[in-house]
């Protein structure tokens, strides 16, 4: 159904096929690549921004890490593997993943350390960007079935079978809060202290990250009222539809979903103009009122809020539990 209203915005129909055309192949490769390794079964490679989303276009790099099911160092064992999963995917992806090293081929980490310190002091900024990502907008390059199965595992750790029916999950939507904060705060850091590029960036913050914490939100107060058991079921059916999809499914006949499409459909479409996207890559932060792309985005990105603001105020009455929950 989501597919067929992409008709209607030409440039997420374009990501969204290109997407799935890539990350077809980019599989089949990866599967036939590992097919004769003795350690497949202990490999699940997860991927998370433009291509979990379905917005990939040739302008794309590609976030992903590697779970290595063992107690020994992946460097030790399966060292050769990782070399050659980094050589496949430059046939793919042409963009170098960005050097912040919570991503990339031969980052690998165990999904018990995804699975602990949620909220403690070793819950480092890499953590809690893999493990949202893992759930928000996550997705499979190798292992399937390991891939559902991990999600599974960590949403219990969110969401107890013998916690309280009908309560949403707090617990999951307090680390989804924390880590919108740590993105918009990390935002700072990067651009004022790592010298990071700042307009495409901060066009992403205004955009595609605030689609990111909005769906989050959407998951959660979609399951409120439910049973915990099936709390924890539903949201992960949920988490298999894309951010901006999930926000349609939830409310197809909402004025406000349409606005909210109809804006990310022009900030994608800018972001996929080669032009306006060097414009927006090389742009300083004391240039930018000087800059008509990014200064017609920033007045975008107010009205994607104002529409995001009206879309939960008109999909659940004033009495549902997630007003309160997002304030206290």
């Amino acid at each position: 159904m989501y597919k067929s209203v992409l008709a209607d915005y030409p440039a997420l129909l374009k990501a969204n096929e290109f997407t799935e055309q890539q990350l077809k192949q980019i599989r089949s490769s990866l599967s036939s690549l590992l097919a004769e390794s003795p350690h497949k079964e202990r490999i699940t490679i997860v991927t998370a921004g433009s291509y979990s989303r379905g917005e990939a276009s040739e302008a794309s790099d590609l976030d992903l890490y590697v779970l290595f099911d063992s107690d020994r160092h992946a460097t030790d064992v399966i060292s050769g593997e990782l070399d050659s999963i980094e050589s496949l995917l430059k046939d793919y992806i042409k963009k170098d993943t960005g050097s912040t090293e919570t991503f990339g081929s031969k980052v690998c980490v165990k999904f018990t350390d995804i699975l602990s310190n949620i909220g403690g002091k070793d819950d480092k900024n890499a953590d809690i960007t893999r493990r949202l990502l893992f759930l928000l907008e996550g997705t499979w390059l190798y292992g399937e079935e390991r891939f559902s199965q991990y999600r599974q595992e960590l949403l219990a750790r969110y969401i107890k079978p013998n916690g309280s029916d009908g309560k949403l999950a707090r617990f999951l939507l307090n680390d989804i809060i924390r880590y919108y904060r740590t993105i918009a705060t990390d935002f700072e850091h990067k651009v004022s202290d790592q010298n990071k590029e700042w307009g495409l960036r901060q066009a992403k913050l205004r955009f595609s990250r605030k689609i990111l914490y909005f769906s989050g939100i959407v998951a959660v107060a979609e399951t409120a009222d439910l049973p915990q058991q099936q709390t924890l079921e539903k949201i992960s059916d949920w988490f298999d539809h894309q951010g901006l999809e999930r926000i349609y499914e939830a409310a197809p006949g909402l004025q406000q979903t349409r606005k909210v499409m109809e804006l990310y459909e022009h900030f994608l479409a800018q972001i996929s103009d080669p032009e306006i996207r060097q414009t927006l890559e090389r742009l300083e932060k004391e240039d930018r009122d000087n800059c008509p792309s990014y200064c017609e985005l920033r007045e975008k990105g107010v009205e994607l809020s104002n529409a995001l603001t009206e879309w939960l105020k008109e999909q659940y009455p004033a009495e549902h539990q997630i007003h309160q929950a997002l304030l206290f």
